[in-house]
C-alpha cells in the first residue's frame, strides 16, 4: 500500500510538472524573497532569450517602478495584481519584447525539517506573463500612420507660431525706438516739433494695435494630460517617424537603451515633439559630414528617481563661445531662410515643463552630446497650486 501510495504521488507530481510545461504562458514560482524555485519551459526559453540574471527578477522590478506603493509584496501580500504590461528593449540585436503579466499570492507550509516541530507557512507567487509583443507591434502599426497625422498638424502649427513670434520680435524693436522717441519729445514739452510729435504718436498707436492683433493671431498649444511614457517606446516610434530621413542619408543607428524602464508620468505629444526636434537637429547637422560617417547614438538609463536620455551626433558641433546662447529664442546657426531659431527653444520649454534637464556636454568634441533627465514621478500643478 504504501509503495502504491508513492507512485500515486509521483504519478501526480510528474502529471502537475508536465502540465505546467506544456502550459503556453510563462509560469514562475517564487518565495517571499524573489528566489525562483519553480518555472516551467516557457520561462527557461525566455531566460536564453532575454540573457538577463533572471526575468522574474526583471519583472518585478520594472512593476515595482511602475505600480510604486501599490505593488504588493511579501508576507502580508494579500492582493496580486493583473494584466500589468512590461517591456524589455535588447537594443541593437533585436526588438522589444511586450509582456502581460499577472501574479496571485498564496500560502502554504513549509515542508523543510527545520520547520516539522513548529509549523511555518510560507508565502509564494505564482507569477505569470503572456508575451503581447504582436499585438503591440499590430496596435504600433495602426497607430503610426494617425500618428504622422498628428505630427504634421503640430508641425504645422509650431511652424505658424515660430512666424509668428518671429514677427512680434521683429517689430517690437522698431515700436520701443518710436516710443522712446516720442517720450523723448514730451519731456522737451511744448517747443518741441508739435507735427512730429502727432506722427509719432500714431506710428505708436498703429504699432501697438498691430502687435496685439498678431498676438492674437498665434495659435494656442492644445493642452494635454499626463500619461505614462516608456521611454524607450518613445524613441521607437521617433526614430520610426524619421526612417525614411534616416536611409535616405545614410545615417548609422547605435541603439544602446536600459533593457527595462519605469514609465514616466508626461506629456507624451510634446516629449515627442522634443525629441523628434532634437533628432532633426542632429540630422540637419550631419548633413555636412560629406566624407565622414554619419553616426547617431542614442542611450537610455535609470538614474535615482529619473530616467535619462543621451543623444549624440557626428555633425560639426557648437563652438563653445556660442554654448550659452543655444537656447536663445531666434538664435540659430543653420541657414536664417529655413530656421528661425525657435526649435532649441521649444526643446527647453519642454523640459522644463516635465521638471527635467537638459545640458550639452561642453567636453564631447566629436559632435553634439545632450543629455536629457526627466524625473519618473512628476505631477501637474496649476498656477493654484491646486
Amino acid at each position: 500500500t504504501m509503495h502504491h501510495l508513492e507512485q500515486q504521488v509521483h504519478y501526480q507530481k510528474a502529471l502537475i510538472e508536465s502540465m505546467v510545461d506544456a502550459a503556453p504562458a510563462i509560469i514562475a514560482l517564487l518565495d517571499e524573497n524573489g528566489r525562483v524555485i519553480l518555472d516551467n519551459h516557457e520561462y527557461k526559453k525566455l531566460v536564453g532569450d532575454l540573457r538577463v540574471r533572471e526575468p522574474a527578477a526583471e519583472f518585478l522590478r520594472a512593476l515595482r517602478e511602475t505600480l510604486g506603493e501599490a505593488f504588493p509584496w511579501g508576507p502580508h501580500a494579500e492582493q496580486g495584481f493583473r494584466d500589468k504590461e512590461v517591456s524589455f528593449d535588447p537594443g541593437n540585436n533585436g526588438q522589444p519584447r511586450w509582456f502581460s503579466c499577472s501574479g496571485v499570492w498564496f500560502r502554504e507550509q513549509d515542508s523543510s525539517a527545520a520547520t516539522f516541530f513548529k509549523p511555518v507557512r510560507q508565502t509564494y507567487l505564482l507569477l505569470m506573463a503572456n508575451e503581447i509583443t504582436a499585438l503591440k507591434h499590430q496596435q504600433e502599426a495602426v497607430g503610426m500612420n494617425a500618428m504622422r497625422a498628428l505630427l504634421a498638424e503640430q508641425e504645422r502649427v509650431r511652424s505658424m507660431r515660430e512666424a509668428l513670434q518671429a514677427a512680434i520680435f521683429q517689430m517690437q524693436g522698431p515700436l520701443n525706438l518710436i516710443n522712446a522717441a516720442h517720450d523723448l519729445l514730451e519731456r522737451r514739452g511744448v517747443k518741441a516739433d508739435p507735427a512730429l510729435r502727432h506722427a509719432l504718436n500714431q506710428a505708436a498707436t498703429t504699432g501697438q494695435a498691430a502687435l496685439e492683433r498678431l498676438r492674437t493671431l498665434v495659435p494656442e498649444m492644445p493642452p494635454e494630460a499626463l500619461a505614462p511614457v516608456n521611454i524607450n517606446q518613445l524613441l521607437r516610434e521617433v526614430l520610426e517617424l524619421c526612417k525614411q530621413r534616416l536611409l535616405a542619408s545614410g545615417t548609422i543607428i547605435d541603439w544602446k537603451p536600459a533593457p527595462m524602464l519605469p514609465a514616466i508620468n508626461a506629456h507624451i505629444g510634446r516629449l515627442r515633439g522634443m525629441f523628434k526636434q532634437l533628432l532633426d537637429n542632429a540630422l540637419d547637422a550631419m548633413e555636412s559630414n560629406r566624407h565622414q560617417p554619419r553616426e547617431l547614438r542614442i542611450a537610455t538609463g535609470v538614474e535615482e528617481q529619473s530616467v535619462f536620455v543621451i543623444l549624440e551626433d557626428s555633425g560639426p558641433g557648437v563652438p563653445p563661445q556660442l554654448h550659452w546662447r543655444i537656447f536663445e529664442p531666434f538664435f540659430t546657426t543653420k541657414r536664417a531662410a529655413t530656421h528661425v531659431g525657435l526649435g532649441l527653444a521649444m526643446v527647453q520649454e519642454v523640459v522644463n515643463e516635465q521638471h527635467g534637464v537638459i545640458c550639452l556636454d561642453p567636453d564631447f568634441n566629436a559632435g553634439c552630446r545632450w543629455r536629457v533627465t526627466l524625473p519618473i514621478k512628476y505631477e501637474h500643478h496649476d498656477e493654484s497650486g491646486v
